[in-house]
């Protein structure tokens, strides 16, 4: 067994610096404290076609070069589809995050043709892997029961050390907010995929809360870099989620670390990530429910219980590389064990 994994992520180089998502950093991260040597290579253009070829054939160098034992698609969609081409002989295994298997939500005979072609490769890739990962139940019953006996559900974990609990005057003064009004934190995303945030109804569930609480604030975001992230999460009073679709959705369990207070629609595994934090609720896709549950935090002048609920769902960085590591061993060995062993690990 070879104890190296080459992880395939979106991403672009800034100031000759690798730049990918932070969940993917966490993992990178958390698998070589474990021991294992990680090389993470930037897919920076998923979307022509000469951006394709050019990192499929850099690929088919780089992954050769590192001789690792193991090949992760961080991503579904055109990123597994170049990983499945360009992973040699190395075991493959492929994580779906959300909209790579349920399509985005945009509109129009375009995004159609595009969510059809995502799938699509996703389904390519994931047929020749030797496992799937996925991060909530409803993303592995949206694959093909012929992929399920080979899909462990893990979500990401979260990097408890950056996302903790802080005080909440001293987060307010350092970003100079005032100490009295309601702030409603909504991750907003991309452009190119922001109607599947459903911001509309996040802005009338707040407009609702504001007939008892006039001075709330609703503050979009996206794009922060992590480390203000979890500032903004521990001076801010409630997260509001009103998304169409998720997977496991990462903001979720980061403000359950930082126990900033969950107001959701359900969406994603939300339900089985905040079944047991309170204050917080999941309500119906409606403004008067979200809006009566952000009222009733605000009365509550509390923090949440989320990160002790977290540490007892395992989803810190280290538990989660835990599972993550079993799997990539489980991939490595002998092809006639494979299939029991992913059974094992996935039914529990």
């Amino acid at each position: 067994m070879t104890k190296s994994v080459y992880m395939l992520a979106s991403g672009t180089a800034v100031d000759g610096k690798p730049a990918f998502s932070p969940f993917v950093a966490v993992q990178a991260r958390s698998v070589e404290q474990a021991g294992w040597r990680v090389a993470v290579g930037l897919v920076d253009d998923r979307t022509t076609v000469a951006g394709v070829f050019r990192n499929l054939k850099r690929m088919r160098r780089e992954i050769p070069a590192n001789a690792p034992g193991v090949v992760h698609a961080q991503y579904g969609s055109m990123l597994s589809l170049i990983a499945a081409l360009a992973r040699g002989r190395a075991p493959l295994i492929v994580s779906f995050c959300g909209d790579d298997l349920l399509g985005a939500k945009n509109p129009g005979h375009v995004w159609f043709l595009r969510n059809c072609l995502g799938r699509g490769f996703s389904l390519f890739a994931a047929y020749r892997s030797a496992a799937v990962v996925v991060k909530s139940e409803n993303l592995y019953l949206s694959l093909p029961r012929a992929l399920r006996a080979k899909t462990l559900i893990l979500p990401n974990g979260v990097d408890t050390d950056a996302f903790r609990p802080l005080d909440k005057a001293e987060c307010r003064a350092q970003l100079g907010w005032p100490a009295t009004t309601k702030i409603v934190l909504f991750h907003a995303s991309k452009d190119d995929n922001r109607i599947v945030k459903n911001p509309d109804l996040a802005n009338a569930a707040v407009d609702f809360a504001r007939r008892t609480f006039p001075s709330t604030d609703l503050l979009q975001f996206s794009d922060l870099p992590h480390a203000e992230v979890a500032v903004v999460m521990n001076a801010a009073d409630c997260l509001l989620v009103t998304s169409l679709s998720e997977g496991s959705p990462n903001i979720v369990k980061e403000a359950m670390a930082c126990n900033l207070p969950v107001v959701a629609v359900p969406c994603g595994d939300v339900i089985e990530r905040t079944k047991y934090t309170f204050p917080g609720a999941v309500c119906p896709y409606h403004p008067l429910f979200l809006g009566e549950a952000l009222i009733k935090v605000f009365r509550s002048q509390r923090r949440s219980n989320g990160h002790e609920q977290l540490d007892a769902q395992g989803l810190n960085g280290r538990k989660v590389a835990e599972k993550l590591l079993k799997l990539y061993t489980i991939v490595q060995g002998p092809s006639d064990q494979i299939k029991k062993e992913l059974f094992t690990l996935c039914a529990g």
